[in-house]
């Protein structure tokens, strides 16, 4: 009976630390980490090269409207080639056209951070901060989510501004990147959100760094040599997505209430994507 006794209890014990274990590993399968994003940090990066290897300026138009639309045709056109569901790539059809307007740099900042930094933006929209800061209020993210928006933001800002280095803001977020890891955000949360725009932002950074002579004629006349700095254009790029995944999430939450995070990050991607196309030396030059 007592050797019975003792081998019942010895199964329940190790039932239940069966059972926390798995717990456990269940619970950290859902945490969410930016490495969970870095197909979509990939995805953008790919829009990137094909931009400066593929990309031909058209002589014949000279409206800055429709080289916004051959800009976004020509986009469009890569999406079939990537390997995602059809429905993500109508998400991001739909975002680049969106959003196609943010390789104009000038158009980009002034929706984010406003027309000489005043307090509204372009055609007088709330800029990215007051933005960020509604997102808030409405209890639609919670304190971490603000922190890091808050905090990318600024630095993008700054950055933009000359007074932050590339290679500091790289450092500032790879320290948000951590910062997201510790917290565990669970799959179907906000964390989607805040995962993907941090995902996008050091695969860009990254990817300047490897190929500054994207910036083409625009390297010499910003004194900028391979390794140097390439304000404002890496800040460009990086706003896109922020902004871009702000704004879907204020629409999707006017609409229904109802918030599906999922598509929000492909919303950042579209932005994100125009605007660093935006950034490529040739493109820039010829909407210039």
């Amino acid at each position: 009976m007592k050797k019975r006794l003792i081998k019942t209890c010895f199964i329940g014990v190790f039932f239940i630390i069966s059972c926390s274990k798995n717990e456990k590993l269940g619970n950290e399968a859902v945490h969410l980490k930016v490495s969970n994003f870095n197909k979509i940090g990939e995805i953008h990066n790919s829009f990137l090269t094909n931009v400066k290897d593929n990309f031909k300026t058209i002589n014949s138009i000279t409206n800055n409207r429709e080289k916004i639309g051959a800009i976004y045709e020509f986009n469009k056109k890569f999406v079939s080639s990537l390997n995602i569901s059809n429905t993500e790539k109508n998400i991001l059809v739909a975002n680049l056209e969106k959003n196609k307007s943010f390789v104009k740099e000038d158009i980009l900042i002034a929706k984010s951070f406003g027309n000489s930094f005043s307090k509204k933006t372009y055609e007088n929209e709330e800029n990215l901060f007051e933005k960020i800061d509604n997102l808030k209020k409405d209890e639609i993210i919670n304190d971490n989510s603000y922190q890091i928006l808050n905090s990318l933001s600024n630095d993008l800002k700054a950055n933009y501004n000359g007074i932050l280095s590339d290679s500091h803001l790289k450092t500032n977020v790879q320290l948000l990147i951590n910062e997201f890891n510790s917290i565990g955000y669970s799959k179907d949360s906000e964390g989607e959100m805040v995962g993907v725009v941090l995902a996008i932002s050091i695969a860009s950074i990254e990817w300047w760094e490897q190929n500054p002579d994207a910036l083409g004629t625009l390297a010499s006349k910003n004194n900028t040599s391979n390794k140097a700095l390439i304000v404002p254009w890496l800040a460009a790029d990086l706003v896109g997505g922020a902004v871009s995944s702000v704004v879907a999430i204020g629409g999707q939450a006017a609409i229904n209430g109802e918030i599906n995070w999922g598509t929000v990050g492909w919303s950042a991607l579209g932005g994100a994507v125009s605007g660093s196309t935006g950034a490529v030396g040739k493109i820039a030059k010829w909407l210039f």
